[in-house]
């Protein structure tokens, strides 16, 4: 006799047959009991399901001469037909392979015309998602008003693929995957009628496997009956025949990763390549093991989610106790990258060794179990508090109170930050001003009298002889004394009584002497250029722009007014902004050598394509540049958190001010460096904003320009 598959010789005949489905079976039978038939049912799930099987038996149900609570005899002239494929009536076809216009057409050609035998014309269109755009066109109209006797019954795994126009004019059920209770239920009918010797743990290995299938359940417990040879089929025969590793090994193989042992991983790999096991498979069922690890950490009952032995469940407890959340999560997202890898990979056992290798040098690893000391005397941990209790000192506290008082006085910034005096070389061979001997000569009598008025208010001390300097070219000073009798007099609040008037000396002779103070100095320059000088530490760290414009000594200017001869000068650079920024590119090269290190200790593949990298940073961003060659592995690089967080940290300590990581090839870094460079795509240098400015200006007045070559 003929050997025939046992998901076709099993296939249900009716609905008590049906393996859970209860919405579609009652929903069905009922309908058929009242004789309320729709004209289009759409059965829609994963594979194995009981799509197809439900809508043969409705089909017999609806035609059926003598059905029984809604279920079809399987007795009558009308069931056997349809059952052995002799009525004309129930045609089934597949839309996989009958997916043309022409198809549909001749289904609704054929549609009009009434039953030979059956009360309904039933079309059972299996894979429907499969038709062509034209295919469901053409059914369209047809299924929204079909005859009185036509019934299709639409089935398929991937209803998002159906327009909306046919859903919308079908009756939707949703056929849910079969749990592993129920598929070993089924399996354990089918053993016992079949004469199969199986193990319980072999047939839940068999549900587990079938995720929810029933159809590629019952086809390996097909397969492995045919292979035993009559012998008790057990669990580990499921595993080798699938090409499945048991717990025990995923276990082991995840202690391995998580523990950062890498010179176990390579004799694990050549076991498992030896077995012949697949690698992909391997791959899934490892990802699905740190994934039921994490299951045990965030649930409370994880024995509802897991479909694994007491034990096994144990097992990952205990594993996902020495580990945190973010490993977990790094490892299962690596391993589903890395089966798309070694689907299109020449040497799927180095694609394999390489990343598992890499897995288990990461940086978060999990300590090996410690077995904790046993307590041996009582009276140790009773010393111990006693030592540790007099640690609080909350009556020395109160020593430091009188340093706070200084930072009122003078910041601590200040004082880092406080400018370096200002020396003036006297010059030779020249006369000493007459303002400066009233000084000495007044000090010697002056002490007595001067502390009384000099508490309420501080005043500049007087230049020392040393420091004076010869006075710069006398300015006109007419206008001054033109405009003397007009300055107000100091007023009794702001000048105290005591002080004399006769001792202040006026402007003109002020004019006569180059004072040492920088603020005289700003008040009879007759031009002030800034001098750059930065007091706030943040400000030099982040150089700020000179408020002074560079400008071109060849500007445009109209034709009666002549371009300045000289552009003013720049301000200088402080040595805070020299130290803090690199002075010259030194600071990029104590940071790369620190990284590099790094990477060497605990990152050795990193470092392998990394060793050839350069640092840079600017506007707050750090640039590490690779060579060409590694682009591929650029992405790998920006993948790892770790490494960026602490590329970032060693840039910071030489420039503060530093928020991003970017990770570029040099090609990539040279293209950004010629885009922002301000040139033209002609390669002119593009003008200022400034000179646009006066065109424009030039232009709305009518002011004639003059345009000097070359600007």
């Amino acid at each position: 006799m003929e050997h025939v598959a046992l998901y076709r010789l099993y296939r249900p005949m009716n609905f008590d047959d049906i393996v859970e489905q209860e919405h579609a079976v009652a929903a069905l039978r009922q309908s058929v009991i009242l004789g309320k038939i729709g004209h289009a049912y759409l059965f829609c799930g994963t594979r194995g399901t009981g799509k197809t099987s439900i809508a043969k038996v409705f089909s017999r149900a609806i035609n059926c001469q003598h059905p029984v609570n809604g279920n079809p005899c399987n007795e009558c002239e009308i069931c056997k037909g349809v059952i052995d494929g002799s009525l004309l009536d129930v045609i089934e076809m597949d839309a996989a392979s009958n997916n043309s216009v022409d198809n549909i057409r001749r289904i609704c050609d054929e549609v009009m015309f009434m039953p030979a035998k059956a009360k309904y014309k039933v079309y059972i269109i299996d894979e429907v998602h499969m038709l062509s755009t034209g295919a469901f066109n053409a059914l369209l109209k047809t299924l929204e008003e079909p005859p009185a006797h036509a019934v299709f019954l639409l089935a398929t795994t991937e209803p998002h693929r159906i327009p909306a126009t046919i859903l919308s004019r079908c009756q939707r059920y949703d056929f849910r995957r079969i749990s592993n209770e129920s598929i070993v239920k089924r399996l354990s009918y089918i053993s016992e009628k079949q004469n199969i010797s199986i193990e319980p743990d072999a047939l839940s290995a068999i549900a587990t496997i079938g995720d929810g299938a029933l159809r590629d359940s019952v086809s390996l417990l097909d397969q492995v009956s045919t292979t035993s040879g009559g012998k008790m089929i057990t669990r580990d025969d499921i595993l080798r025949i699938t090409g499945i590793v048991d717990e025990a090994f995923l276990n082991k193989f995840a202690t391995a990763l998580l523990e950062g042992r890498a010179a176990d991983i390579l004799p694990l790999c050549r076991e498992l390549a030896m077995d012949g096991r697949d690698l992909i498979r391997f791959n899934l069922d490892l990802a699905q093991y740190f994934r039921n690890i994490l299951i045990t950490q965030v649930s409370p009952a994880p024995q509802t989610l897991i479909e694994s032995t007491s034990s096994a469940i144990a097992a990952m407890k205990a594993l996902g106790s020495r580990t945190d959340s973010t490993t977990l999560l790094f490892f299962i997202s690596r391993l589903s990258d890395l089966t798309n890898e070694l689907k299109w990979s020449p040497s799927a056992r180095t694609s394999f060794e390489i990343m598992m290798l890499r897995l288990a040098a990461r940086g978060n690893k999990i300590a090996p179990p410690v077995v904790p000391p046993l307590k041996t005397d009582a009276p140790a941990p009773a010393e111990i508090k006693e030592e540790v209790k007099p640690a609080p000192v909350p009556e020395a506290a109160p020593a430091p109170d009188p340093a706070p008082k200084e930072p009122e006085s003078v910041p601590a910034i200040a004082k880092a930050m406080t400018p370096p005096p200002v020396i003036d070389k006297p010059i030779a061979d020249k006369p000493i001003p007459a303002i400066a001997k009233p000084a000495e000569e007044k000090s010697a009598e002056a002490k007595a009298e001067e502390p009384k008025a000099a508490e309420p208010k501080a005043v500049t001390p007087p230049p020392v002889l040393d420091d004076i300097t010869a006075p710069p070219p006398a300015p006109d000073m007419d206008f001054m004394a033109d405009s003397a009798p007009d300055i107000p007099a100091p007023s009794d609040a702001d000048v105290p009584e005591e002080i004399p008037q006769d001792d202040i000396p006026d402007a003109a002779e002020l004019a006569k002497t180059q004072p040492t103070s920088p603020n005289l100095h700003k008040a009879f320059s007759s031009e002030h250029v800034s001098e750059g000088q930065n007091t706030n530490l943040a400000k030099a760290a982040r150089q700020p722009e000179v408020r002074v414009p560079d400008m071109p000594n060849d500007i445009l200017m109209p034709d009666d007014v002549s371009a300045p001869s000289k552009a003013p000068a720049k301000a200088p650079v402080s040595n805070l902004q020299k130290v803090i920024h690199g002075n010259g590119g030194d600071a990029f090269g104590a940071a790369r050598t620190e990284f590099l290190d790094y990477l060497k200790k605990d990152y050795t593949f990193e470092y392998m394509y990394m060793c050839d990298c350069k640092l840079s940073w600017e506007d707050q961003t750090v640039w590490c540049i690779m060579p060409d060659s590694f682009s591929q592995s650029i992405d790998d690089i920006r993948g790892n958190p770790i490494i960026m967080t602490h590329l970032l940290s060693i840039c910071q300590k030489h420039e503060p001010s530093l928020l991003h990581v970017n990770v570029v090839t040099q090609q990539a870094f040279d293209t950004k460096d010629s885009s922002g460079s301000g040139e033209s795509a002609t390669g002119a240098p593009e003008r200022p904003d400034w000179v646009k400015a006066v065109e424009k200006v030039s232009e709305e007045n009518g002011i004639p320009l003059t345009h000097v070559k070359d600007m």
